[in-house]
């Protein structure tokens, strides 16, 4: 069962409608896709690009819509790396792990965001070594694992298997983004943004006038 996204206590009613009815959508279809792959059912693709897809547009939405609004289109990139840089738990990943937020928010966006959603990963010029998206191996999470990461609010390491969201091979210069954990890392970072008192209250005057509270 899906569990919707934790917020703040004091995240205003417009905020909490948007994010229960147009955000909580975006992720419950992360959370089916999860359950991928079954092989009991020949289901033996685990949709890792299509995960990663929809996290990117989620954390795309939050940026123009709760970090910064109005949702005009405008400086979209810079509102995209700014809100990952500031809210994406960075500080949480395994030893080893990419842990910078400079660093990490541009790898999210200019590695993965811009080319996955607009040449289906093709970059020119190249980047300096290879990208791979990552699954845990074997069958799709269990329930009971998807329940520990979307009810965590401390990184849940045990259930994303020490996993971290981004990790470069030194040698190789490879980068590795892991699904399990960026599933993890973006409900987080909605859950931050939802603290802080400045842009929310932002945020609600914007979205007041265009949505119903939730019933």
């Amino acid at each position: 069962m899906f569990h919707p996204t934790t917020v703040d206590a004091a995240t205003p009613r417009a905020v909490r409608t948007f994010i229960n009815q147009v955000m909580d959508v975006y992720l419950a279809d992360v959370h089916a896709m999860l359950r991928l792959p079954r092989p009991e059912v020949n289901i033996a693709e685990g949709c890792n690009f299509s995960i990663v897809a929809v996290l990117m547009n989620v954390i795309s939405g939050v940026s123009v819509v709760l970090y910064e609004p109005p949702a005009n289109r405008q400086a979209t990139g810079r509102k995209f790396m700014e809100t990952a840089r500031e809210f994406y738990p960075w500080d949480t990943e395994p030893v080893g792990a990419v842990n910078n937020p400079d660093e990490g928010a541009e790898i999210l966006y200019g590695s993965f965001r811009n080319p996955m959603a607009h040449a289906f990963g093709f970059q020119e010029p190249e980047p300096p070594g290879p990208l791979s998206v990552t699954r845990f191996p074997g069958p799709g999470l269990a329930e009971a694992n998807l329940e520990t990461i979307e009810t965590s609010i401390g990184r849940p390491n045990q259930a994303l298997r020490g996993a971290p969201t981004l990790m470069r091979d030194a040698a190789t210069q490879a980068l590795r983004l892991n699904v399990e954990s960026f599933y993890w890392g973006a409900r987080e970072l909605l859950r931050r943004l939802t603290a802080d008192a400045v842009r929310i209250a932002v945020a609600e005057n914007y979205l007041s006038p265009m949505l119903r509270p939730a019933r």
